[in-house]
């Protein structure tokens, strides 16, 4: 049964259950503080960031703001999530799976009741796209951040040993999350805080999520095989 293990280890004891709880928990209340403290402390500043990125607007900018943006939006993280999700359970991965999934899910929520809780308004620029909800934190970095680094964990477990294509990879997960972040400031619908505190705050849960699994997965010792 050894060929049926995953590449990372589910998360199984009470004890580890528990930490998660709180730390998405913790992180919630983070997020709202970082959300107060944007609100009135950087916002004059962040103001004039967006101003400044919307002076420098052009046509072809603006062309590649909305596709990075559309990348980050859950019309393609969450299907993408579900096909890499499966793909990953398809091959024997489930423990793999559920880090994506789960840093995806965290993610979202943690967004969304921070918002609430913020009630921050949008930038008082021209958007480029409709938007309603309150704007800390962003949306579509916090879904970006957590798609691209639990995959991103997810490859590196599975390449471990190989630096080129581990390079290769945190650096094009990188471009991708910062490409998404940028556009949300370039089509004005958020601060630039907004996108700082959708990365803090997602890339964090996805540490989370890994270092219990990692946790477990010194636990089971030589029990635990990696599937390349």
């Amino acid at each position: 049964m050894d060929h049926l293990q995953s590449d990372l280890p589910a998360v199984s004891h009470r004890s580890e259950l528990i930490r998660l709880t709180l730390g998405f928990i913790l992180l919630l209340l983070i997020g709202w503080g970082l959300g107060e403290l944007a609100v009135s402390v950087t916002q004059a500043s962040d103001l004039d960031a967006v101003r400044d990125v919307a002076a420098e607007r052009t046509a072809a900018l603006t062309v590649i703001a909305w596709i990075l943006t559309t990348i980050g939006s859950g019309y393609v993280m969450f299907p993408l999530t579900i096909v890499v999700a499966v793909v990953l359970y398809a091959t024997r991965r489930p423990a793999a799976a559920a880090v994506v999934v789960l840093s995806m899910a965290g993610a979202v929520v943690i967004a969304n009741v921070d918002k609430r809780l913020v009630g921050r308004s949008r930038p008082p620029v021209h958007h480029l796209e409709a938007v309603s909800s309150a704007s800390f934190p962003s949306g579509h970095t916090s879904q970006a951040t957590a798609f691209f680094v639990s995959l991103l964990v997810v490859f590196l477990v599975a390449r471990r040993g190989q630096r080129g294509p581990a390079a290769a990879a945190a650096v094009a997960a990188g471009l991708l999350i910062v490409g998404v972040a940028w556009s949300r400031v370039y089509l004005a619908v958020h601060y630039p805080s907004d996108v700082a505190g959708g990365f803090l705050l997602a890339g964090a849960w996805s540490l989370i999520l890994v270092t219990l699994l990692l946790r477990g997965r010194r636990r089971a010792g030589s029990r635990t095989e990696v599937d390349p």
